[in-house]
């Protein structure tokens, strides 16, 4: 593709991805035939999916989008306890969901330039809570270098001089309006943007440096937590979710003196009929004796966030050493409950 056929693809993506879209709501009246002899019929509710959630069976995640996410935690270092990460092709193509969830109105501080967000297919943000640091991998049909004269075009000077390169994938140093990021390729489609409070640009760069080591099996990396390979591949694939594994910080549970015994936390959401949205989460312990003795009190913590906000159905049981939980909401609360699944997001 040439550069002006390229450039010209970008800006309409950038143009389509701020455009909001407004999604209305139909109601539906049906009315019941009158007869002499029988008194009018009373519609029976829709049951709400996965209603029987004690023998219900739960669908595995999809090995193509459990591959995708995979390799995106792929450029998370262990240091990183806390991920989310969002579908933003999905969000884009669902009416619905692109007016209410977006990084910005979730709060998440992603490393990426907010230019860029709306070339990028899905990102998962890492927080380092006591380095204060953030990356953000992401995945991409463009690459970087396209990316950043994109930007240069709207005058954003993100660029600098060009890539330089460490254990061959090409980094950038990005001055962001004064903010010091920057920018590294793991492969073709993937890459990774991150950025610290208070922290220079030699240590923004060590910080990207330290993701592709991860990426690149030179160090640990979360996807090296116990346990957490077997907990991702075992909760349906979703549009938004979180990894943790610090799981005693999970905001769900408020209240509890911890989860002692957890290994790790998964969490996915995904879009159900009828304008809900259901979390799916699995929590893991170090055996199923740990497991058990936190599911009585699991369970009342759940009870107490239900009746602050109002879930339209709320399931929790045990499988091994693990605690299953799923939460069903109207797709209208989404950010105040994916909250309760991501700290500090």
């Amino acid at each position: 593709m040439n550069k002006k056929r390229a450039a010209g693809v970008l800006a309409t993506v950038v143009a389509v991805f701020f455009l909001a879209a407004c999604a209305s709501e139909t109601v539906l009246e049906t009315s019941a035939p009158q007869t002499t002899a029988e008194p009018t019929a009373v519609p029976t509710p829709t049951p709400i999916p996965y209603e029987d959630f004690a023998g219900a069976m739960v669908p595995p995640a999809d090995p193509e989008r459990l591959a995708q996410l995979t390799n995106l935690l792929s450029l998370v270092p262990e240091n990183f306890s806390s991920t989310i990460f969002l579908d933003m092709e999905f969000l884009r193509s669902n009416d619905t969901l692109v007016s209410l969830i977006s990084p910005e109105i979730l709060g998440m501080d992603t490393a990426l330039p907010s230019i860029a967000t709306g070339l990028v297919d899905s990102i998962a943000v890492a927080t380092d809570f006591q380095a204060l640091s953030v990356i953000t991998p992401f995945q991409s049909n463009y690459a970087i270098g396209d990316i950043l004269r994109l930007a240069g075009g709207f005058g954003l000077q993100l660029g600098g001089d060009g890539p330089t390169t460490y254990e061959g994938h090409d980094v950038w140093r990005i001055n962001a309006r004064g903010t010091a990021l920057a920018m590294a390729t793991a492969n073709e489609s993937t890459g990774v943007a991150a950025s610290g409070q208070g922290l220079s640009a030699e240590e923004v760069r060590a910080v990207v440096e330290g993701s592709i080591d991860a990426f690149d099996g030179w160090s640990s990396a979360l996807l090296d937590t116990a346990g957490l390979a077997d907990l991702l591949g075992d909760v349906p694939s979703g549009f938004a979710g979180v990894v943790l594994s610090e799981c005693e910080t999970l905001p769900l549970f408020t209240g509890m003196q911890g989860l002692p015994g957890c290994t790790a936390v998964v969490v996915t959401a995904d879009i159900l009929s009828g304008d809900l949205v259901v979390f799916h989460s699995l929590i893991g312990f170090t055996g199923q004796d740990e497991a058990a003795s936190v599911m009585q009190r699991a369970i009342e913590a759940l009870e107490d966030q239900n009746s602050s906000h109002d879930f339209e159905d709320l399931g929790v049981r045990q499988e091994d050493g693990n605690l299953r939980v799923r939460v069903i909401v109207n797709v209208s609360k989404f950010t105040e409950v994916f909250r309760l699944f991501s700290p500090n997001s």
